[in-house]
């Protein structure tokens, strides 16, 4: 999917905060302090309320991209343009959930927190087809969290609440009705969003990424399009498909193997439970016994667990062999596990992979499957997705980025890690002044030349 193509057919939406403070007018000093509490008290609706609770967690997104645009004539022209956004933040050390088309391309992505705070985010991780991305902030202290819905259940009539950064005004509240459900909205000819919200909330090119909320506060959907020239029609991605895309992208980028869980959210009697489908054991000594279907997952770490992505939050950041302790429900009794943190799949393999291409390139990878390189050919097994790039690397130097998809080296198609390794090691790459990397970037095939940094062994 080309997403300038996203953004000339649908113009994307998200949601911003409201401020914290709300004014009500100045107070006399002859009215009576128990008065004027109750009048203000009287006009906290539960909307109000919902934007207080949700707020602190939303934030705004700006930044530059350049745009190739080629007219009639066939002449190509260049264009620097500013983009702008919103985003959730869903991490207390700061990772942030927004659409992929408000951070794509751009070199520098400022975000602005609910408090004023303005502060540089990276791309971590997305994934083109559903337009949902992780970016992240580095921050000296705990951030608010959003507090998750679900969009199971969700009813067409009840209300619904936007918060977003629309065409640059920042912390803009609108109020709707979701309209409908299921939505199947096309892109081209090729590409559509799938499953979608419909709400006649006003949403806006600037809202793109942001929460649609619940009257209770919580996020029921990240919002994604509006339709170009119709008042009232606006999207968002079911916040349980979001989470679910956002649970394979913190996956793929902590540093530790499968955990084994397989599990669902489900509704019961007692509420929400986070409930266990399958435990696929990393390691024969480990009992699969210890684990039943139909358990429920209460804490991982000491950390209470809601839903998958907070399964891959508690664990991200923690070293492969450390023993972690599971809480369980099971029929009314409580169990403690002990779950020892595996390595990557390949364990050994991989990890000297990993290091190898951080020391001599400058870059950290994850693999993607094919469907993800098809825009250059269908003979593509595969590539390396780059996560991250070291300052000052043979990769910076060569403006790789974060996003950037390697398909192959010199000769040979990179479609995993065991391929980059045997190219790595093969005599023609060490020896060649300057290897030449191929890349998918943004839908478009490039070759970059790039000398690895022969210091390190």
């Amino acid at each position: 999917m080309k997403l300038r193509t996203l953004t000339q057919r649908l113009q994307a939406i998200s949601v911003g905060l409201l401020a914290t403070s709300f004014w009500v007018g100045p107070t006399s000093h002859f009215v009576g302090c128990s008065s004027a509490w109750a009048q203000e008290n009287d006009r906290v609706t539960p909307i109000v309320r919902a934007i207080r609770k949700a707020e602190p967690a939303v934030v705004n997104i700006q930044g530059n991209k350049t745009v190739t645009n080629t007219g009639t004539n066939g002449v190509s022209t260049v264009q620097e343009v500013n983009g702008m956004g919103t985003g959730v933040i869903i991490d207390r050390r700061g990772l942030i959930i927004t659409n992929y088309h408000v951070v794509d391309a751009v070199q520098k992505i400022e975000v602005t927190l609910a408090d004023g705070t303005t502060t540089i985010a990276n791309l971590i991780n997305y994934d083109p087809e559903t337009d949902l991305a992780m970016i992240k902030i580095n921050v000296d202290k705990d951030l608010p969290v959003i507090h998750v819905g679900r969009s199971d259940n969700l009813l067409r009539g009840e209300s619904v609440i936007a918060i977003g950064n629309p065409f640059g005004y920042q912390n803009t509240v609108t109020v709707g009705i979701i309209s409908a459900l299921h939505r199947d909205i096309p892109v081209n000819g090729s590409q559509q969003y799938t499953d979608l919200i419909q709400t006649n909330a006003d949403i806006n090119p600037g809202n793109s990424g942001g929460p649609l909320l619940n009257i209770d506060g919580e996020v029921i959907g990240i919002n994604v399009a509006v339709r170009v020239g119709a008042q009232g029609i606006g999207f968002a991605i079911p916040i349980d498909n979001a989470i679910s895309v956002m649970s394979e992208l913190v996956a793929q980028y902590r540093t530790t193997g499968s955990h084994g869980l397989v599990c669902s959210r489900i509704s019961t009697d007692n509420g929400m439970q986070l409930v266990l489908d399958e435990y696929r054991s990393n390691s024969s000594k480990e009992s699969s016994r210890e684990f039943k279907p139909g358990d429920e997952i209460v804490s991982i770490g000491g950390q209470k667990v809601e839903t998958p992505l907070d399964i891959e939050l508690a664990l991200l950041g923690l070293p492969a062999g450390e023993t972690i302790e599971l809480e369980l429900q099971r029929g009314g009794e409580t169990l403690v596990h002990n779950v020892v943190l595996p390595r990557k799949t390949s364990v050994s393999d991989e990890s000297d992979i990993l290091r190898m291409a951080w020391d001599k390139l400058g870059i950290r990878v994850v693999p993607v499957p094919a469907a993800q390189v098809e825009p250059i050919g269908k003979d593509y097994e595969g590539g390396l997705k780059i996560v991250e790039v070291r300052p000052n690397s043979p990769a910076a130097r060569q403006a790789l980025s974060t996003g950037d998809i390697i398909v192959g080296v010199m000769d040979w198609k990179t479609p995993n890690l065991k391929h980059l390794a045997w190219v790595m090691a093969n005599n023609s790459f060490q020896t060649a002044s300057a290897a030449q990397f191929h890349l998918l970037r943004r839908n478009q095939f490039l070759k970059v030349a790039m000398t690895p940094d022969r210091t390190k062994r």
